[in-house]
């Protein structure tokens, strides 16, 4: 089988040249074209079964070309890119006589099951007018009622092309099941599923929305939620399935409204985890969460002691708080970003923070909305701390000594106030010249440093605890109260009893 691939791009020629020589065996051979004149020279050369062609290209477009190739006597099949996902395209396509119509970014399942399906329809095809004439439609069907699902039809669109929607008149009921996997499923996966459900029942329509989300659309009057449920249930993949179900419609024209309902309860496999099946009446909104969250001082704590297994057991225990509550998608991703940003003002205090606050703070909370569930989001923050101790551990052996040492004794008791001559005497060395030792390896002056850990700490405390400012204050060696409101309120600019009652949170 050859194949012949079009697209003005030339890293995108090469990743798809690469995955279908790695995919599938049946490819004899594959030649890319970055236009159309090379495209169609190469056409003649090769005479290819199966034509990849991207829309939009310089000059000529790819419907364009592969027009003028169906002039030609030489049989092929066709499967159309591009990054926009235009239903004119479609139409113009399926009077080409297209096989699919994959949109940019292509998933790799995706992209090997469409060229799988062309080789066996080449393979059995017995009458091509009959089979493309079928091929057709199901490719119509297919985006039409995604767009319905999408709510992005026009009215024209409707008086054209309303026809499709015949054969779901007769639908006394209508509603939307949503289907996403934890991670892109094979083609082994996404063809059981189809078997299966298939088996079972008649009155639905499967849509693939994306590489690993899809959408049935079934008739509720003869098919009941709990059937649907059964059978997923007994779905071999079922534990990497979050389904949720959209509520009924009278009408097939009204679907998108249950398919928004049950797309909204998809953010709530952060709730559940995957395996489940869950609709409006599972999602508990009056759950209490009894927050025992851990503070930026005691993570910064453990984090230099490089003690993994507490930190670990806190974020277990946080995680399963977060699950019993059962809060909402919002509310989870508001406290473990929260997690996530003490994590960058540690790395911050120690110098290790990425240099690009601005983006090393998006990339933090782009990773955790990102995730499906409460579990994935706590092994990217635990990774994240993981990365930390690492580089802390690195730079530390990159400290001559006796600083190590310093900074050990320094940051075990912080309520003693450390003199740097009586440090330099203990390790028989010249005062000014551990000083300026210090400066050079830390970045900062000695008793800078300590005035920094201290007001840190006790801001921390501040913000997270009930104790009396005075006996935080103590706590710190600051016995003169007074004295230790000037110098915080000269760090901060706030007093402390203002920062606490008003919950402000400020970067040290």
């Amino acid at each position: 089988m050859d194949i012949l691939i079009v697209d003005d791009e030339k890293l995108i020629l090469k990743g798809i040249k690469q995955i279908l020589l790695q995919e599938i065996k049946e490819i004899e051979s594959i030649v890319t074209a970055t236009s159309a004149k090379e495209a169609t020279r190469l056409f003649y050369d090769l005479r290819p079964s199966i034509v990849l062609s991207d829309i939009r290209m310089p000059e000529v477009s790819g419907l364009e070309l592969i027009g003028k190739l169906k002039e030609t006597n030489i049989p092929f099949k066709s499967i159309i890119i591009s990054s926009y996902d235009d239903f004119e395209y479609a139409k113009e396509g399926i009077l080409l006589g297209i096989e699919n119509y994959l949109i940019k970014p292509i998933s790799r399942n995706e992209l090997v099951e469409t060229v799988l399906v062309t080789i066996s329809k080449i393979k059995n095809e017995r009458t091509k007018n009959q089979l493309w004439t079928e091929n057709e439609r199901e490719i119509f069907k297919d985006n039409f009622l995604r767009r319905l699902l999408l709510q992005n039809l026009s009215s024209d669109d409707y008086q054209k092309w309303g026809e499709l929607l015949l054969p779901y008149q007769s639908w006394n009921q209508v509603s939307v099941v949503y289907l996403t996997f934890s991670d892109p499923p094979t083609i082994e996966e996404k063809n059981a599923l189809i078997r299966q459900l298939n088996f079972k029942f008649s009155a639905f329509e499967l849509i693939k929305l994306t590489a690993d989300e899809i959408v049935l659309i079934y008739d509720s009057s003869c098919i009941s939620e709990d059937e649907i449920k059964q059978q997923l249930h007994s779905f071999i993949y079922f534990s990497d399935l979050f389904v949720t179900f959209g509520h009924t419609v009278h009408k097939i024209e009204e679907i998108h409204t249950s398919f928004l309902q049950a797309k909204t309860l998809q953010s709530y496999s952060l709730v559940f985890g995957f395996g489940q099946c869950i609709s409006e009446a599972d999602v508990n909104k009056n759950h209490i969460f009894s927050e025992e969250m851990i503070t930026q001082d005691t993570l910064s704590k453990l984090i230099i002691e490089g003690d993994n297994q507490t930190i670990y057991e806190k974020f277990q225990h946080l995680q399963n708080e977060l699950m019993e509550a059962s809060l909402e998608p919002l509310a989870i991703q508001n406290i473990t970003i929260g997690i996530g940003l003490m994590i960058h003002r540690i790395s911050a205090e120690f110098g290790l923070a990425d240099t690009d606050e601005i983006s090393a703070l998006r990339y933090l909370m782009t990773c955790i909305t990102e995730q499906k569930t409460t579990s994935r989001i706590f092994t990217f923050l635990y990774e994240r701390i993981q990365e930390l101790m690492d580089k802390l551990k690195n730079n530390e052996q990159n400290y001559s000594p006796v600083i190590q040492q310093i900074l050990k004794l320094v940051n075990s008791d912080l309520s003693i106030h450390h003199s740097l001559k009586i440090l330099a005497d203990k390790f028989n060395m010249n005062s000014a010249y551990l000083g300026q030792l210090f400066q050079k390896e830390i970045g900062m002056g000695f008793n800078q440093y300590c005035h920094h850990q201290r007001m840190k700490q006790a801001n921390e405390l501040i913000i997270h605890s009930t104790n009396k400012i005075s006996d935080i204050a103590k706590s710190f060696g600051y016995d003169d109260v007074s004295y230790f409101y000037r110098l915080y309120k000269k760090d901060y600019g706030i007093t402390p009893n203002k920062i606490r009652s008003n919950k402000f949170i400020y970067k040290n």
